[in-house]
């Protein structure tokens, strides 16, 4: 299954490679074209003081969300995104001034939105999810209420997912609520991927290895590709 993802991926790059190289007939238009991609910030959630979900056997959801996102830039890297990430270590980017937990926590969001839109970005935030049951596993794509273009980039994230790794998700895409301060205030495409459930044990041992990190990244790329070829 790894190589068939491997041969997959390769084939895509090839495919992306090819495009451009018939729609550019010199290297400067090609340079130019790259420079039309939109910027892409992708946010591995929580991190420093605020850890996010625990799973029972400790697992911490921010070192999870860090991992995915880093295989994310990579691959983002590779196809010529210039790709910003609000951390690359176990970090908060919380004021210097902020005292308290929760000062902390509130500042680094502030901090997380003030980031993408200083570029004018796509966000591709990272979580993990948490439930009481643990019955509970799949991908759930949110998406900001702030910008048309967040739905339909997260149909296209939650349906390839579906459709490269996860056959009997059945989950629907939901819109960001109060509680959600990246989603319900930024004003760029936006969405946030619940990548899976750290309550669910089978789903966290899948969630901590790196091949299923490779795929999950590699589905949200393509996903996020689906939608750049058709959004208006």
């Amino acid at each position: 299954m790894k190589k068939f993802y491997l041969i997959l991926f390769c084939v895509f790059l090839i495919g992306i490679f090819i495009t451009m190289i018939v729609q550019t007939s010199t290297r400067a238009v090609l340079i130019e074209k790259q420079a039309e991609f939109p910027v892409i910030v992708i946010d591995p959630g929580h991190g420093g003081v605020d850890g996010g979900a625990v799973a029972k056997d400790g697992t911490v959801e921010k070192g999870i969300n860090l991992s995915i996102s880093k295989k994310l830039a990579d691959k983002f890297t590779l196809l010529g995104y210039k790709v910003i990430t609000t951390r690359d270590s176990d970090i908060s980017i919380h004021d210097d001034d902020a005292n308290t937990i929760r000062q902390k926590k509130v500042t680094d969001l502030h901090n997380r939105l003030k980031l993408a839109e200083s570029y004018d970005a796509t966000l591709i935030s990272i979580h993990q999810n948490n439930f009481g049951q643990s019955k509970y596993r799949g991908t759930q794509v949110f998406y900001g209420i702030k910008n048309d273009q967040s739905k339909l980039m997260a149909e296209k994230i939650q349906r390839t997912v579906r459709d490269l790794l996860q056959p009997n998700n059945d989950r629907e895409i939901k819109p960001s609520s109060k509680s959600i301060y990246l989603l319900h205030n930024i004003k760029t495409p936006a969405v946030l991927v619940e990548c899976g459930f750290l309550s669910n044990a089978d789903e966290t041992a899948l969630l901590k290895t790196d091949a299923y990190q490779e795929k999950l990244s590699f589905a949200i790329l393509c996903g996020y590709v689906s939608y750049q070829t058709i959004r208006k």
